[in-house]
């Protein structure tokens, strides 16, 4: 074991790396939420325990925290046991009450608290490093790519339809609807394929009378990606700073509607 590994201290570590907070997505409200550094330690903790984690518990482990960030003296958390457990069960009714939560009641009438389905946290992820050899991996540009009309009529129709489905049907319904795109067999090669949907897309969004958002157009490319064999994965992302939601394209790691270094400045929260 190293000297390093001897000195690491995992609670610490963990307030550390989420001292910022943390940018929560939930896909069925449509919602961003933003915590600030203790909520993300206490969401944290609601990660580490999927199938349910009681309001004592969670005090007893913040407390725990609090207890090792004091001891190294670089930070001082002064909160009374009792007000750390007020403080905790109204975080986490208040987060039951926006849907991000789920409260179970068991036979003792304890109640226990987990995630709810299709909430995602930053906390679970981290802004991913580009190596030199994967800049090179970037797509060059399109200028020699010229779509056909029907090409570009055909991104545009999509622009429209999700664009529609994301108004009267949600979020989660344009959500589902790509994550259950099915991908044909491949016909052309992949480089070449996805410069010419990501020029489709671009020419087509240029006559689209509205400025579409960055989840449409990746929703589009990536059905349209599919449908001519690249197993295209759309990326949910979030920063902190601001508090915003994004979203791109990827195939095989690179970045198809995007630069490649948008992978260091968000934290990916789903690929559907």
């Amino acid at each position: 074991m190293t000297a390093s590994a001897l000195n690491t201290h995992p609670i610490t570590d963990k307030v550390q790396k989420h001292k910022d907070g943390t940018v929560l997505l939930s896909i069925a409200d449509d919602r961003i939420c933003k915590l600030n550094g203790v909520g993300a330690v206490t969401w944290t903790i609601l990660e580490d325990n999927p199938a349910g984690v009681a309001v004592e518990d969670v005090v007893r482990k913040l407390s725990a925290q609090f207890d090792a960030i004091n001891a190294e003296g670089q930070l001082h958390y002064e909160v009374s046991p009792g007000q750390l457990r007020s403080d905790t069960t109204r975080f986490l009714k208040k987060m039951a009450d926006m849907n991000l939560v789920v409260v179970e009641v068991d036979s003792a009438g304890q109640e226990f608290y987990y995630i709810n389905e299709g909430v995602s946290g930053t906390t679970s992820t981290q802004a991913e490093p580009i190596s030199a050899e994967e800049k090179v991996l970037s797509l060059p540009l399109d200028r020699d790519v010229c779509p056909a009309k029907r090409e570009t009529l055909a991104a545009l129709i999509g622009l429209l339809a999700f664009d529609l489905l994301l108004k009267f049907r949600g979020f989660e319904s344009l959500i589902k609807k790509v994550e259950h795109w099915p991908t044909a067999a491949p016909s052309a090669p992949e480089l070449e394929t996805c410069r010419r949907v990501r020029a489709m897309v671009d020419r087509a969004q240029m006559y689209y009378p509205k400025k579409a958002m960055c989840l449409q157009h990746s929703a589009v490319v990536t059905c349209l990606l599919r449908r001519r064999g690249v197993p295209a994965q759309m990326v949910l992302a979030a920063q902190h700073f601001p508090a915003k939601a994004h979203a791109w394209v990827e195939v095989a790691g690179t970045v198809v509607n995007e630069n490649q270094s948008v992978r260091t400045k968000y934290f990916r929260l789903r690929e559907v």
